[in-house]
């Protein structure tokens, strides 16, 4: 990873921070590919130092390379007094919306010389352009998803619960591949389904429901998001047309999704599409995200983001309608952003599909 580590470096001398306190255990993998869950690093225009507990002292040697590991007793951020003339730095940036106010007061007792920064995102920005082999995993993890949904497909029916069907999904992808669900399987039915992010329970699905599923795959710390909505039975005329509108506003976004427009924008060319029918005030979070060793990442596509969107991007499209009484539909795909445009990652059709 020290190409990763230049690029940090390079940033911090144009932000003239003298060093950088890593404490993203997200941001810790991305940077030195350690898959342990408690580190902190400390970069500076020298040396690299990297902090973790004695439950990774061997990992930590396996995994991670061109810095110099140090082992804590305590917690993590008092080792940072071992570092050589750490508190004759003049300022040192840290990750301001991962560190707690715990972290922060035992940080400020350990560093009493450098002026502390806040700093927001600087590694997530450059971590949004992914390169082949970051793409190559997401894509993995991607036809995981498609394989386990059609799967799914002789599974979803009436009498089972959303429970069970969110059992089948963690178990599925797991035997297809996939190291963990990057988030809790969504499955949500009949009126449920006009939860954007309702968990799934013990209800069961009924002949006629709308039926939400949302789930991911992750290979090798990359994750996948993909949604389809399916129908118990043949579909209303109303949640026919509900279907044929979320799916025009995805292909609309999906057609406009090229480098140099924001995420505002493309939020906007899905979401003036749905106001423009009888479903006006029906879409109620954002068209998508970035996807990476996160499931929620840079470039944000919604309303205020001013995120251009760059090739080498990764992101979801994710349009949807609710109505309380009667239910959602949501479609989701993942996207590699191109010169050229938006090359779709899990192709697989977006009409609602009907079970019986």
């Amino acid at each position: 990873m020290p190409d990763r580590i230049e690029r940090l470096r390079k940033r911090l001398h144009q932000l003239e921070l003298d060093a950088f306190l890593v404490s993203s255990i997200t941001n810790i993998r991305y940077l030195f590919g350690f898959t342990g869950s408690n580190a902190i690093a400390l970069i500076t225009s020298g040396p690299s130092y990297f902090i973790t507990d004695r439950r990774y002292g061997q990992q930590s040697e396996q995994e991670v390379q061109k810095a110099e590991i140090i082992i804590s007793k305590s917690d993590l951020f008092s080792e940072l007094r071992k570092i050589p003339g750490v508190n004759g730095f003049g300022r040192v940036g840290i990750e301001a919306s991962h560190m707690c106010v715990q972290d922060f007061s035992c940080l400020r007792r350990t560093l009493s010389g450098p002026k502390v920064i806040a700093s927001e995102r600087i590694v997530e920005r450059f971590a949004s352009v992914k390169d082949a082999a970051e793409i190559e995993n997401i894509q993995r993890a991607a036809r995981i998803c498609c394989s386990v949904y059609n799967s799914l497909l002789t599974v979803i029916k009436p009498g089972v619960t959303e429970l069970d069907i969110s059992a089948e999904i963690s178990y599925r992808t797991k035997r297809a591949g996939s190291e963990r669900d990057p988030f809790e399987p969504i499955v949500a039915s009949g009126v449920r389904s006009a939860l954007p992010h309702g968990i799934s329970s013990s209800k069961k699905i009924e002949p006629g429901d709308l039926i939400i599923v949302d789930f991911g795959a992750t290979v090798n710390g990359y994750a996948a998001d993909f949604t389809r909505t399916l129908v118990a039975g043949e579909p209303t005329s109303q949640q026919s047309e509900m279907a044929a509108v979320v799916t025009q506003s995805l292909e609309l976004a999906e057609q406009s999704a090229l480098p140099g427009l924001t995420g505002m924008q493309l939020d906007a060319i899905a979401r003036n599409h749905i106001a423009g029918t009888a479903y006006k005030d029906c879409f109620q979070h954002s068209l998508g995200h970035g996807l990476g060793l996160s499931v929620h990442e840079l470039p944000r596509i919604g309303e205020k983001s001013k995120d251009p969107l760059q090739a080498g991007n990764v992101i979801t499209l994710e349009p949807g309608i609710y109505l309380p009484e009667v239910g959602g539909i949501r479609i989701e795909d993942d996207f590699v952003i191109t010169k050229s445009g938006a090359e779709n990652l899990t192709p697989e059709p977006r009409a609602l599909s009907i079970i019986e």
